[in-house]
């Protein structure tokens, strides 16, 4: 009987000790990561707004080879792209917003969980563009913790999304 008011105890402890934690840790969190590309930002932008284009440069169809991808729209405002993948899941991705040349603004949600909000910005620097990618959200009150690993968990795939994006537009430089 004194053994399970031990573990008891420290359940109870552990509860409010979980609970507490989360009531000082934001609900919101940003991850951002930048690039400079040596091509025109309309190619950039571009190779962005056409959902189609994104398995040549981004790094989630190398990370799982079984993605389906089915698409509705060819371009820009309101085109989407959803996946079905093994270790992906399933997901969406839509263009919500669009202003040519500046950015481009994604909701991006996977299997019906909490919208991540994504912004592209370019900004030319003559022959160059700085492209930032950045996401967005907000995590419910238990998952809260979540969001102090993000950043590593996430930036990953940006940078290396945008390291994709790079060599991807610079190679239509080079076919020249």
């Amino acid at each position: 009987m004194v053994s399970i008011k031990q573990i008891l105890t420290w359940m109870f402890i552990t509860v409010v000790a979980f609970f507490t934690f989360n009531l000082f840790i934001s609900r919101d969190y940003k991850i951002e990561r930048s690039i400079e590309i040596n091509v025109p930002s309309d190619l950039v932008y571009s190779q962005v707004a056409y959902l189609q284009s994104w398995k040549n440069w981004a790094i989630w169809w190398k990370q799982d080879s079984t993605l389906v991808t089915q698409y509705l729209g060819e371009y820009g405002k309101n085109s989407k792209m959803s996946w079905d993948g093994k270790y992906a899941g399933k997901g969406t991705l839509q263009i919500i917003a669009v202003s040519f040349p500046d950015s481009i603004n994604t909701e991006l949600v996977f299997d019906d969980f909490y919208p991540i909000y994504g912004c592209w910005r370019f900004v030319d620097l003559d022959s160059m563009t700085k492209v930032t990618w950045s996401m967005k959200g907000q995590m419910p009150f238990f998952m809260r913790f979540l969001t102090l690993f993000f950043d590593v968990m996430l930036g990953k795939d940006l940078e290396d999304g945008l390291e994709g994006l790079k060599v991807w537009c610079e190679s239509f430089s080079t076919q020249s």
